[in-house]
């Protein structure tokens, strides 16, 4: 599995401190910096992206929460590597302390669960058993019901590919599997941004990787007309799964732990603020059939839109642990 060159992480992050301890600015840092994708040493590619995105943000406040955020020190990553030999079991015990206090969180509390065994229905529903949304797979054909409305997913036509709009998603969900400071991310785009040129669609398209699980669809309502997008996957210890709206909100789904028994899956929206935390409860994952517990953070409203992609992105956890030929 790839990840980025931990010298060069290491390089940057002591240049940052250096930055910061004489009071100047690390966005030119952060923003320029580039590692390779190889090495004796790896950090995970999410969890760098995540750490040097966030130190961005915190530098701007007014894009990210506030200090008072009650989810503000939750993890939402796994540390970078020290290089320590008890490095992993110290970590899947502080997860497996986070997992017990996960019902803990302020925020509302919903359940996510089959409907009953063998049954191809899953059901989204408050801590009280009210449904609020199910999902229902039928072959490759997947439908999605809240109260009298039912939403399905199609793929995006030949003319919506075009579009700046999915032109941008694909673009970003190609960054995320790369890598945001990926040395083989510089592209036409960069070399437009760089020039104060904006990036014409066909560039933003041509950094999408022809190895990418991309798996774009759209969920549109009766009348067709899309409500969100899904694309990037949560496979192989890889966490590129997100959710798009048509006004360019987005949330990308992050995973920290060491196993479907200890992980939290972590929502996070476009300002890098904690949306939706998820863990799965019981041992169904043996199976297919686990069940999934679900906090909303306390400031988010429990929208129609939001109760829709946490109806799709619930199942999003387990497969995180996935790995090629089952191992």
């Amino acid at each position: 599995m790839n990840g980025y060159d931990a010298a060069q992480v290491d390089d940057l992050l002591r240049r940052i401190t250096a930055e910061v301890d004489a009071d100047r600015p690390i966005e030119p840092l952060i923003e320029s910096a580039r590692f390779l994708t190889r090495g004796k040493r790896l950090y995970d590619i999410d969890a760098v992206d995540w750490y040097l995105d966030q130190l961005l943000h915190e530098r701007h406040p007014e894009r990210a929460g506030t200090s008072g955020d009650p989810w503000r020190d939750l993890g939402v990553v796994a540390p970078l590597r020290g290089g320590g030999r008890n490095w992993r079991n110290d970590l899947a015990e502080k997860c497996t302390n986070e997992w017990h206090e996960f019902g803990r969180q302020p925020g509302t509390h919903l359940r996510w669960r089959w409907v009953r065994v063998g049954s191809s229905r899953r059901e989204l529903c408050t801590a009280e058993q009210q449904p609020l949304a199910s999902l229902r797979e039928s072959g490759r054909s997947v439908t999605v019901s809240l109260g009298k409305r039912s939403f399905a997913f199609t793929r995006p036509g030949r003319a919506g590919s075009s579009s700046p709009d999915i032109a941008e998603i694909i673009a970003r969900s190609s960054r995320d599997y790369a890598g945001h400071f990926a040395e083989q991310a510089t592209s036409g785009r960069a070399r437009a941004e760089a020039s104060g040129r904006k990036p014409s669609i066909a560039q933003r398209l041509a950094e999408v990787s022809s190895r990418a699980p991309l798996h774009l669809a759209q969920l549109v309502d009766e009348a067709g007309i899309p409500i969100l997008y899904t694309s990037g996957v949560n496979y192989g210890y890889r966490a590129c799964a997100c959710i798009s709206f048509p006004d360019q909100r987005w949330l990308r789904f992050f995973v920290r732990g060491t196993g479907r028994t200890n992980a939290i899956m972590t929502a996070v929206d476009e300002a890098g603020n904690r949306a939706v935390r998820y863990r799965i409860v019981g041992a169904g994952f043996m199976l297919g059939r686990e069940k999934v517990e679900i906090t909303v953070h306390p400031d988010r409203d429990l929208t129609d839109e939001l109760v829709l992609a946490i109806a799709i992105s619930a199942p999003w956890l387990s497969p995180y642990f996935d790995q090629p030929g089952g191992g």
